[in-house]
């Protein structure tokens, strides 16, 4: 038997318990030990002399090293090196729980583990070595109703994914785990197919196999750097001399941070490595004794009563590491072509490894992983999530998590007020509620004088939050009046050249034409080759070789490595990050123009300053102002982009002026509702990199016939062709009671006629139309279950539910935007009002 819990050794906070107990595999695991002969057989003693080319380098023997180096030998590479500072699988897979299960919170993450379990099993047929693979099932256990709709939440997600589980009742628990004391449940989740194994027996026969297939390990061989030019990896140095390569790996684990610190060009690995502790027992049922995690041994003697007669045989503290957002670290890091990173585990590397370490090899073969990886791509962080105190403390946040309640609108507490606006102590004292997106505080709304601060910071529900009547008036003042939302954490690119370079590439990276008149704003997606989304951005263009790029915020990184990575070596052509140079405020509703007219003395009507345009202009006493005549929400309105010297000025002067119009500030909470229930979708909430603009109903900004070609333009064409396989669609949800029903939040199932279709995107309540609003995908299916083109008609023919924690809601489905909805609805209770008066 085996109890398990994590503590950052500093200041040692007391955190929630993990264990198993699985009597059938105990002796299995009690041998796992011996298997730490490892593969020395690919390593002679004395050491063997190190090649001096390999194509790719992976440093760390673990599992996670040892599944890369598989899959890649599996998808045809050659040369492969992988190095070990010590022992293979010595260091935290070792002392790995063994525990493989799909109850992840990400979708991603469960696919990863379920595939995990697959290979695991099917390792000893391939290689004959014993990985110590027992089909146990698992439980995920609910002591109240939160934690139990949360746990029906995620049966509803994994059946999504095709992952067979039960919600069940306490008795039920019983029957499948005898000493599972049930006294105080109120019920559980079943998950069939997990298992677990022995980590370091599943390690050596990844080597093996990896072996077999021509990888070359070396143990007791330290990486000292990785050596670059010119952007790319070229070598590697290590305690036994240099090996040139073109790829580079870092699974060194607890180690990753170090090592992508100490190369030639320093790596950003954002993870800190904290304490393991677990215990070993001896078979029941002699007696036991008090330990030093005495407080997570109680807790499990209380919940398995039965285990009081086992003797602890050996308490064992090892290191885990842990990142800023509980994901892992994946893929080819910005900046350095060839380096990629694979690490960060969250004490899930056993379950992740082998779908990890597929995608991976995936990535670095193709250019992409099969799958959508973005939640757990390493270009989420940037170099400002790397401060070793950020992430000390962060992470003694993060490990208690992995078990706390897992609620919608969830903020991390630590590590904040890392980026803010120059706004931000004025927006806090008019009481700014705020959230954190990559590293930047952004307001959620602003709670009223008078208002309980303490409950709305502390607010945990599945069902109506207590800010619901807050941001409904936001909402309602965007709409009646005009309301300000600081926007300045929006990514900002400025690409400029002497000639047409900058034209030139836009015109192949953008899906839409970029050769517009100075002054226009271009919507657009930024391609990759399959005609997905990379990028979902506005481009104005300033002058005739001079553009300005807006983005999202979590792209601030990824999007600066899409765009250099297509960028040709040329000095004349130059990409600036402007993110930090400029606030920007959206003024949103129809008395915006009106504030507007009044700072600047210049017309604001559509006549002098049409939709999508650009002007430089004065507001109140600072010039240079960029005004945009669009606002993210598909409501009047305006974006100002202001040089952050003069943002306090515009800011006063706005709300000053606005006074007599209604004005307020609101949040992005607002700020969602609104653009949800315009159908307007955002990257990666909605979109991704296997998202078309076909399938989301954008082809009107895919230019087919522009002069130039651009990425993913012949992958658009043959799906034009041969019809789009999914659809996203608007869900209006009936029949829903919002002060009384679960709310719905995103990754809710979609049924259509009772057969499974899809899932939720995102989700907002709209104050407009007073019902919940869901974005998400459908698929088709023909009669011998092969996917079927999806058409406008059998998105409107279908019978719709969206199950919410296992309660199915009928809702209704759109292709075309709330607003015309909306539209629709306002003129029929218009013209029966009318018709009332008139019967009067």
């Amino acid at each position: 038997m085996r109890s398990g819990a994590w503590s950052a050794r500093t200041l040692s906070p007391v955190l929630l318990p993990r264990w198993f107990c699985d009597a059938g595999a105990a002796g299995q695991r009690s041998d796992r030990f011996r298997s730490q002969r490892s593969v020395r057989f690919f390593s002679s003693d004395p050491p063997t002399a190190l090649p001096t080319h390999a194509r790719v380098i992976i440093c760390g023997g673990g599992v996670v090293g040892t599944s890369v180096a598989y899959h890649l030998s599996r998808l045809g590479w050659r040369e492969i090196v992988l190095l070990e500072q010590g022992r293979l699988g010595a260091g935290t897979t070792r002392f790995c729980a063994g525990i493989v299960s799909v109850a992840k919170p990400l979708s991603i993450e469960s696919k990863m583990a379920d595939y995990s379990n697959a290979l695991y099993e099917r390792l000893e047929e391939e290689t004959g070595i014993k990985t110590g693979f027992v089909r146990t099932g698992s439980l995920c256990l609910a002591q109240n109703q939160d934690r139990f709709l949360s746990l029906k939440r995620l049966a509803s997600r994994l059946k999504v994914l095709g992952v067979s589980c039960d919600v069940i009742k306490p008795r039920d628990v019983s029957q499948l785990h005898p000493l599972v004391n049930i006294h105080d449940l109120v019920g559980a989740l079943h998950l069939p197919g997990d298992s677990v194994v022995s980590p370091p027996d599943v390690n050596h026969a990844l080597a093996v196999a990896a072996a077999a297939h021509g990888v070359q390990i070396f143990e007791h061989t330290s990486v000292n750097q990785v050596l670059v030019k010119n952007g790319h990896v070229t070598a590697v140095e290590t305690d036994r001399g240099s090996i040139e390569c073109e790829y580079f790996v870092n699974c060194a684990g607890q180690w990753a941070y170090e090592l992508g610190q100490s190369s030639e060009v320093k790596v950003s690995v954002p993870l800190h490595g904290c304490e393991h502790f677990y215990l070993l027992t001896k078979p029941l049922p002699e007696p036991t004794r008090a330990d030093s995690p005495e407080p997570m041994l109680s807790a499990l003697l209380r919940r398995m009563p039965g285990l009081e007669a086992c003797e602890i045989q050996q308490l064992v503290n090892c290191p885990e590491s842990f990142t800023p957002d509980m994901r892992c670290l994946m893929g080819e890091t910005p900046g350095i072509y060839g380096y990629f990173v694979l690490a960060g585990m969250n004490s899930s590397g056993i379950s992740f490894a082998g779908g990890a370490g597929k995608y991976l090899a995936e990535w670095m073969t193709y250019g992409y992983p099969s799958a959508n990886v973005w939640p757990l791509d390493i270009k989420r962080f940037g170099n400002l999530q790397s401060s070793r105190t950020f992430l000390r403390h962060r992470v003694m946040e993060v490990m208690p998590l992995l078990y706390g309640l897992k609620v919608p609108r969830w903020d991390f507490q630590t590590g904040r007020q890392l980026r803010t606006s120059p706004l931000y102590d004025r927006l806090d004292t008019q009481g700014a509620r705020w959230m954190e997106k990559h590293g930047f505080e952004r307001a959620k709304y602003f709670v009223p004088a008078g208002k309980d601060l303490l409950a709305l910071d502390q607010s945990k529900t599945f069902y109506k939050p207590d800010w619901f009547d807050i941001v409904g008036a936001e909402v309602k003042c965007c709409k009646e009046a005009v309301c300000v939302i600081d926007m300045s954490s929006f990514t900002k690119f400025e690409l400029t050249s002497a000639g047409d370079q900058a034209l030139v590439l836009l015109q192949r990276l953008c899906a839409n034409d970029l050769d517009v008149p100075v002054g226009h704003i271009v919507h657009t997606g930024m391609l990759n080759e399959r005609g997905g989304y990379e990028n979902d951005c506005s481009v104005v263009r300033l002058s005739k070789n001079s553009f300005f790029i807006i983005s999202p915020t979590d792209q601030q990184v990824h999007c600066w490595s899409w765009i250099k990575k297509h960028m040709p070596n040329d000095p004349q052509l130059h990409l600036e990050d402007v993110s930090w140079k400029y606030t920007a405020l959206n003024l949103i509703g129809p008395r915006a123009m009106d504030v507007l007219s009044e700072l600047s003395y210049v017309s604001m009507t559509p006549e002098h300053f049409p939709s999508l345009f650009c002007k430089e202009m004065s507001v109140g006493y600072a010039n240079g102002i960029r005004v945009m005549s669009m606002t993210h929400t598909g409501e009047p309105g305006f974006m100002l982009y202001i040089p952050i010297e003069y943002a306090l000025h515009v800011y006063n002067e706005v709300m000053s002026v606005g006074q007599k119009y209604g004005i307020r500030n609101a949040g992005y909470y607002a700020l969602r509702s609104l653009r949800i229930e315009k159908f307007f979708a955002f990257w990666g909430q909605d979109l991704d990199s296997f998202t078309t603009p076909l399938e989301c109903g954008r082809e009107f900004r895919v230019k087919f016939d522009k002069d130039t070609g651009f990425l993913g333009r012949d992958a658009l064409l043959q799906q034009r062709v041969e019809g789009v396989r999914r659809r996203l669609v608007m869900l209006v949800l009936e029949e829903h009671d919002r002060d009384l029903d679960v709310w719905p939040w995103w990754g809710e199932p979609v049924y259509r006629s009772g057969e499974l279709v899809g899932g939720t995107t995102s989700s907002a309540y709209s104050y407009s139309l007073e019902r919940h609003v869901c974005l998400g995908f459908l698929s088709a299916r023909s009669p011998d279950g092969s996917p079927a083109p999806v058409t406008p008609d059998f998105i409107n023919r279908g019978d719709y539910e969206v199950d919410i924690a296992g309660q199915k809601f009928p809702a209704k489905a759109k292709l075309y935007p709330f607003s015309s909805l909306f539209t629709q609805q306002k003129r029929r209770r218009e013209e029966m009002e009318l018709s009332n008066f008139q019967s009067k």
